[in-house]
């Protein structure tokens, strides 16, 4: 009898990350995205969500002020390292790949050292390099994310989501929503503002992502889940590295241009 073949246990799945179409990513409008299943191997995903990191861990957010007179994104929040909510040397609400969960420093070392999943976001966002920043965020009743429109230090985000059918219900809301066609031109819209919505599912395996525009704009309703409940997620965060400001400026300057001017540059530039 010829032995089984053992492979490697990993979180990604780099078979999802073969198949991935980037000209189908790239070409989708208002701005790229795509709401994946099953980027993390089903054991991984379930490693970490059977391990996410305590809520001790977290701060709450509450009432924050943001730009444009948007409203506050009241959440519990953890970083990674360093936050940008605080000055080096603050620890609240930060936490050290060492005071994590086994299943999750194991997961952050594939992440950020994978070579394959680098060159797949560099493909996919059309860029030379990174840095990435990651965070966790805790949603709980009443908790929204007013529709916005990410910094342009960001490249992209990508959210992976850490509910299942049997901790959350849709009933609760919780999804992303892609917002198109604003009605307005402040910088504090509702989402009445807005003629098309698509909503990203959450649960079991699902992740959302996405490349930042001025026109990129996304949110989430308040939530209404009960008290216990809460809403999970992990972001994968994808900044231009101090030394590609110039790429950061093009690339702002490209997602102005109208799609028919977008594809056009794209193909000067590919020549």
């Amino acid at each position: 009898m010829t032995p089984a073949i053992k492979t490697k246990f990993t979180y990604l799945d780099y078979e999802k990350l073969k198949s991935f179409d980037v000209e189908k990513f790239q070409s989708i409008q208002p701005f790229p995205w795509c709401n994946l299943q099953g980027f993390l191997t089903e054991l991984g995903f379930r490693k970490l969500h059977e391990s996410f990191p305590s809520l001790a861990l977290f701060e709450e957010h509450s009432n924050i002020e943001r730009g444009y007179g948007q409203r506050p994104h009241n959440r519990y929040y953890l970083a990674y390292e360093s936050s940008i909510y605080h000055q080096s040397g603050q620890q609240k609400g930060v936490v050290k790949q060492s005071e994590l969960p086994a299943a999750w420093q194991l997961f952050l070392t594939e992440l950020t050292t994978n070579p394959q999943y680098r060159s797949f976001i560099c493909a996919v966002f059309g860029v030379s390099d990174y840095r990435v920043r990651l965070a966790w965020h805790v949603g709980f009743n009443g908790c929204e994310v007013s529709p916005h429109v990410d910094s342009p230090d960001k490249i992209g985000t990508h959210i992976l989501y850490f509910n299942t059918s049997a901790d959350w219900s849709e009933d609760w809301g919780g999804s992303t929503l892609v917002l198109d066609g604003k009605q307005t031109a402040a910088q504090n819209p509702d989402y009445k503002d807005f003629t098309d919505v698509s909503a990203i599912r959450i649960m079991d395996n699902y992740s959302f992502l996405f490349k930042n525009q001025t026109d990129a704009w996304h949110g989430v309703e308040p939530l209404s889940c009960p008290e216990g409940s809460y809403r999970r997620l992990f972001n994968i965060i994808f900044e231009f590295p101090p030394a590609s400001k110039s790429e950061a400026s093009l690339s702002r300057m490209k997602s102005l241009l109208p799609s028919s001017l977008r594809t056009l540059a794209k193909n000067v530039i590919r020549k």
